[in-house]
This record gives C-alpha cells, sequence and structure tokens, in this order.
C-alpha cells in the first residue's frame, strides 16, 4: 500500500505536457501572442468598454441619464445621482477589470526577455502590452485618482502591501509606456486589424498631454498625424454617417477601437462578444437643440427609449447579431485636440481655426472665424461643445466636464470630492493597511 500510494503521488505530480501551463505557456513567441489577444479580449468585458464605462464615463455626464432608477437595487442610478458608495459593484467590477488588464500586460512584458525572437517580435509585443497598460492606468487615474502603480506581477502578500502612488507617478508611467508603443507600425495587414498602431500610441500620448496641460508637447505628438489624416492614405476625417454606423470597423476615422465578434483581434461568436453599449435603463439626454442645423451628427444620438440602442452604434445585425466595435480614439478627437493645444498657446491661430473646421466641415457645417470666436476664451468654448457632439457616448464626456472645470458650473449642487470616485470597498479589505486608501469625502 505505502508502495502504491507512492506511485500515485509521483504520478499526480506529473506537470501536464498536453497543454499550455503558467510555466511553459510564455516560452515562445506563440504563448505570447497569445497572452496578447488576451489583453486585448479584457478590453471588450462588460466591466469595461463592453457597458459599465459608458455608466461611469457618459451616465455620470449629461449625455445619458438612467431610467430606470430601481434596477439592480439602484446601482447603476446612484452613479448618475451622485450617491454611490465604496460599496457599488459597477466600481469594484471596473477597477478588477482594469488591474485584470495591467496584470496581463505585466505577464507578457516580464516575461518577454526569456523569449527568443526578432527585434521586429519584441517591438511589436511590447509595444501593444505597453499600450494596452497605459490606456488601463490612464482610465485608472481619470476615475480615481491616486492608485497602486503595478509593472510587474505580484504575489498575493506584496498585493497586499500596495499603496497608493501618486497622480504624477502614474501619469509618468503612462507617458513611458506610450513612449514604447511608438515603435509599433502605422498600419497593420487586413487579417492583424484592429491592433495597436504608433498613430494610436499618439494619439493617446497627446491625449495624455492636454490632461496635464502640456500644450507644446500635444501639438507636436499630433502634428504628424495631422499630416498624415490630411493625406488621407491610412487615416482620414470620415463623415458620422459612414463611420457610424455601417463602416465602423473599416472607416479610416478609427485609429483604435475595442473590436466586437467579426474579425480582427479578440474575435469570437460568444454572444458575451457582441458589443452591448446600452443598458435597458439608458435614455440619451443630449438635447437636440444642441446641434446645428445640417449637422450630420444629430440623428447619431437622437433620443432613445428604454431599451432602444443609439443609432450611432445601431450597426445593422446580420445572423441575429450586430458588429459594432467601440472607438476609443478617432481622427476627428486628433483635429479637436489639436485645435484645442494650439488655441492655449496663443490666440488667434489660423491653424487652430482650420483644424476646428475641418470637423465642423465634416459635419457639414459652415467654418467658424476670428469673427465668430473673437477670443481664446470664445474658441476654447467652441472646441469644448464640438468635443460633445462629435465624442457623444464615446466614453469621453465625464473627464471632459471635470478637466475643463465645467464641474461646478454644470453640478453646483455637488460636492467638489465627487469628481472622483470612491475607491472599491473589496480593496480596502484587501490590504493590510487601507491608510490613505480612500478618496477625500467618502468613508473607509
Amino acid at each position: 500500500m505505502v508502495l502504491l500510494l507512492s506511485g500515485c503521488e509521483s504520478f499526480l505530480n506529473k506537470e501536464p505536457i498536453d497543454y499550455p501551463v503558467e510555466e511553459n505557456f510564455y516560452s515562445d513567441v506563440k504563448g505570447l501572442e497569445g497572452a496578447l489577444i488576451g489583453a486585448y479580449d479584457e478590453l471588450q468585458s462588460g466591466d469595461q468598454y463592453g457597458a459599465k464605462f459608458l455608466t461611469l464615463m457618459e451616465m455620470r455626464g449629461d449625455n445619458i441619464f438612467n431610467n430606470n432608477s430601481g434596477a439592480s437595487g439602484g446601482i447603476t442610478y446612484q452613479i448618475e445621482a451622485f450617491t454611490e458608495t465604496p460599496a457599488n459593484t459597477n466600481l469594484s467590477g471596473a477597477w478588477l477589470s482594469l488591474y485584470n488588464s495591467i496584470y496581463r500586460c505585466n505577464l507578457i512584458l516580464q516575461n518577454m526577455d526569456n523569449v527568443k525572437m526578432t527585434d521586429d517580435q519584441r517591438n511589436k509585443i511590447a509595444g501593444q502590452a505597453s499600450f494596452i497598460r497605459a490606456l488601463s492606468y490612464f482610465n485608472i487615474v481619470r476615475l480615481w485618482g491616486k492608485a497602486p502603480l503595478i509593472t510587474s506581477v505580484q504575489t498575493v502578500e506584496q498585493a497586499r502591501n500596495n499603496k497608493r502612488a501618486e497622480v504624477s507617478e502614474i501619469y509618468d508611467q503612462i507617458i513611458k509606456d506610450l513612449t514604447v508603443a511608438k515603435g509599433l507600425p502605422t498600419s497593420w495587414s487586413d487579417s492583424e486589424r484592429g491592433r495597436v498602431t504608433s498613430y494610436a500610441a499618439q494619439a493617446l500620448l497627446a491625449k495624455v498631454y492636454l490632461y496635464n496641460k502640456r500644450y507644446n508637447d500635444v501639438v507636436s505628438e499630433l502634428t504628424p498625424l495631422v499630416d498624415a489624416i490630411k493625406k488621407g492614405t491610412v487615416l482620414s476625417l470620415v463623415p458620422m454617417p459612414q463611420t457610424f454606423p455601417n463602416n465602423l470597423k473599416t472607416s479610416k476615422d478609427i485609429i483604435f477601437a475595442v473590436l466586437y465578434l467579426k474579425g480582427g483581434v479578440g474575435e469570437s461568436v460568444h454572444q458575451n462578444n457582441r458589443y452591448r453599449n446600452n443598458d435597458n435603463g439608458n435614455v440619451i439626454s443630449l438635447e437636440q437643440s444642441e446641434f446645428e442645423a445640417g449637422d450630420n451628427r444629430k440623428a447619431m444620438v437622437a433620443p432613445t427609449g428604454n431599451g432602444e440602442r443609439p443609432q450611432k452604434f445601431n450597426t445593422p445585425a446580420e445572423n441575429n447579431e450586430t458588429s459594432g466595435d467601440f472607438p476609443v480614439i478617432r481622427c476627428a478627437e486628433v483635429m479637436l485636440m489639436y485645435a484645442e493645444a494650439l488655441n492655449e498657446i496663443s490666440y488667434p491661430n489660423s491653424t487652430a481655426f482650420d483644424a476646428l473646421n475641418a470637423v465642423r466641415a465634416n459635419a457639414g457645417l459652415a467654418p467658424k472665424t476670428v469673427t465668430n470666436l473673437t477670443s481664446k476664451e470664445a474658441f476654447r468654448t467652441a472646441v469644448y461643445k464640438e468635443r460633445r457632439l462629435e465624442l457623444a457616448l464615446e466614453c469621453d464626456r465625464w473627464f471632459d466636464i471635470v478637466r475643463t472645470n465645467q464641474f461646478s458650473v454644470l453640478y453646483n449642487m455637488i460636492p467638489a470630492y465627487r469628481q472622483l470616485y470612491p475607491v472599491p470597498q473589496t480593496e480596502l479589505e484587501n490590504v493590510n493597511d487601507p491608510t490613505g486608501w480612500q478618496n477625500e469625502g467618502y468613508s473607509i
């Protein structure tokens, strides 16, 4: 019997050889590529761009409101009403998913040195993982401010001893990662369409600089993109009715998108990988009167009823499935960031007017001039409005309200600390010392 048990123990301790485990998964380029697809896949999650980001980044603003205050115990309505607590599961779901993205990227970047590959393969894998990590931290820092800055895989005990890094430290890491990602190609073959490009890295880096008011750096990063957009070969402004909904997967206006269902990175036929950006209680509240006559964006965000998908994402169904992707960075936003930064540097600036008017022309509108916009402040206001109309429902509105100091105007009865969300209660319970972990105004 002793011999038999000893033999079983020896047998049961054998490592599996017919399928990958962590010890052998990252041993070659194929394993790293598989892990990279997993990092892209997490962006699709319902806790990120698939659903919760719409709640945290749009419903919190003034483009969408929740028309079902009792659903799921009111946890979604709390976000709109500024009554959420650290126990709100919208927050814990998003937090965990974002750090899961970071964990997957850390695994890739940490194991790369042990894999033999060409310099081209190394640059491409590192660039994509670095971009996804940077995007994840950019969303974290905008949602919560200070947060743990984790750039390597941790043990459980290490994780329990994490502290929140300063916002400036997180932004430094984001910039470092995006600088790595700038080494990616400007485009990929059709079979690899949807992967991050150097254009996407530059655009996101410029956006990071914009949040930090580094306007000269914004202009420096965006100038080659603006030139590429004007050239129209790889990138181009595309009128919204042609970008949304029919050609979202092929439009040159899309610099980077989270892909769903049909082709490209993250392809899947599973129902959970279909893009469902509209909760049954979500209703568009962006007033149609905000649009000028003839604006071709107006119908894309027309008011909806309960459960109705907005026209902007209402891609025609095929085999009972929609095929919409979620745009993260578009050429139109590049032009608006370029216009905003140039105006902050100097007014009047003819190049800034050109960039703003390129977006307006794309929407079917007449250009603005110094006669219409007679000061830097007037131009700034025009850009802010154009951003709201152009990027509506694309998970940017709440952040724009905060970064452009519109919060105190639009929500003058709401305490200022609500500009950041509370750190999820589950995270406070998982660390050894929660001191300093919660944002000001929220109880531990």
